[in-house]
């Protein structure tokens, strides 16, 4: 089943890792450079065009450059020069390409091909204009007409121990019980308060000045190396943060998904757990979902809790936004189908299929020793790459409801 989920779906899921957009070049062997023709042409990579320039002796490829300056600079850009070195050393554009930048790959490929026979393989540039995908915020509208149900579930999700962890998912499945059809998926994610994604990410850090003067000792500092994200930085986090009436302590350690975090704990009904341990399980999830929806956190100076955004300790009142809300997926990826687009996508698929799809995970929406969800990628290349959780969660629901175990909303 998981084969049919990525044929299904790596075809439209246009935000890959692979296609989000920047620029770097592969350098052309000088040996071969004179040894035949050369040749342009052009392919339609994941930020923009992609320029080939390609040096042949007869059909064979003896050296390529390429120009890529919308591809992202630390994954299609990077791409680059691997995915010419390949085509040198096969002598033709029949590669494998880089895992993980499919768009580049592909967009490299088309180029070397339109340059070798343009009119066989004829470049067509990709139409700029965007798609306006719903963020998956909009509220559901109940009619009086049809009975409609719906289920919920609660959590992290991780395709591996080790996978970042930058929010907590809502998901809720509402159906149609006089016609037996969905009627609406909805997800909401509010971020964490400190994110495996980055080194000054979560809600929880602190870069305004006042703050961290309010905030005297009680404050985690983290020298953060080098990542994928982004160059070594320092930052502070407060120590002491409420969510709802808990209040969670900070102190700098690891996290599966970061050598280098910030880790806070609280007493949960006796016993001592890690925020993201605890938001794992759906009912720690369901917690954190609905303490963030219609109240503030709070950053504060001691470890008492605030019983209002102007209580003495309250150093800042934060708003903890989601993904839906963020504009995550809408300014922070290049590619026109961007976070809200790949969600609506696995939301069609599970809808397309009648959820009769199977479970990636054995036994269903499974946990690791750590509490964490894990499935196994669905969708190879793709941002979603967690994707199959939510995929998990929907088949989970719609389960859950056909066994009668549902909220009647009418």
């Amino acid at each position: 089943m998981k084969k049919l989920i990525s044929l299904a779906l790596a075809g439209c899921m246009v935000c890959s890792l692979a296609a989000c957009g920047s620029s770097s070049s592969a350098s052309e062997p000088a040996s071969s450079a004179a040894a035949g023709e050369t040749l342009t042409g052009k392919g339609q990579g994941f930020g923009g065009v992609i320029t080939a320039t390609v040096t042949v002796d007869g059909d064979t490829i003896t050296g390529v450059t390429f120009d890529g300056p919308d591809e992202t600079p630390d994954v299609g850009g990077a791409a680059l020069e691997t995915i010419a070195q390949q085509m040198v050393d096969a002598g033709s554009a029949e590669v494998d390409g880089v895992s993980g930048a499919t768009y580049t790959t592909e967009g490299c490929i088309a180029a070397v091909q339109n340059a070798m026979d343009p009119e066989g393989h004829p470049f067509e540039e990709a139409d700029a204009e965007t798609t306006e995908w719903p963020t998956g915020d909009e509220s559901v509208e109940i009619p009086s007409d049809r009975k409609i149900v719906s289920a919920s579930t609660y959590g992290m999700y991780t395709k591996s121990p080790d996978s970042d962890q930058d929010a907590v998912i809502g998901a809720t499945l509402y159906w149609d019980l006089d016609n037996d059809e969905c009627y609406a998926i909805r997800f909401t994610e509010p971020v964490t308060p400190f994110m495996d994604t980055g080194a000054t990410s979560g809600w929880a850090c602190v870069q305004d000045a006042d703050v961290l003067a309010a905030l005297g000792d009680n404050v985690v500092h983290l020298s953060i190396p080098a990542t994928e994200y982004g160059d070594a930085v320092e930052a502070d986090y407060a120590k002491y943060i409420q969510i709802g009436d808990v209040v969670w302590t900070g102190e700098a350690g690891s996290t599966p998904g970061s050598d280098v975090a910030v880790v806070y704990t609280a007493d949960i009904d006796g016993q001592n757990v890690t925020l993201f341990d605890y938001c794992s399980t759906e009912e720690g999830g369901k917690w954190y979902v609905e303490a963030t929806a219609d109240q503030p956190a709070y950053l504060l100076t001691t470890p008492e809790v605030a019983t209002s955004e102007d209580a003495a300790n309250v150093a800042q009142v934060c708003e903890v936004k989601t993904k839906e809300n963020s504009g995550h997926g809408v300014d922070f990826w290049s590619s026109p189908i961007t976070f809200p687009g790949n969600i609506q996508l696995l939301k069609d698929f599970a809808v397309e299929t009648n959820f009769s799809y199977g479970y990636y995970a054995d036994g269903g929406l499974s946990q690791n020793e750590d509490g964490y969800w894990q499935t196994p990628d669905a969708v190879s290349g793709a941002t979603i790459s967690e994707g199959c959780t939510y995929l998990d969660m929907l088949k989970t629901l719609y389960d859950r409801i056909q066994n009668g175990e549902y909220v009647e909303m009418n």
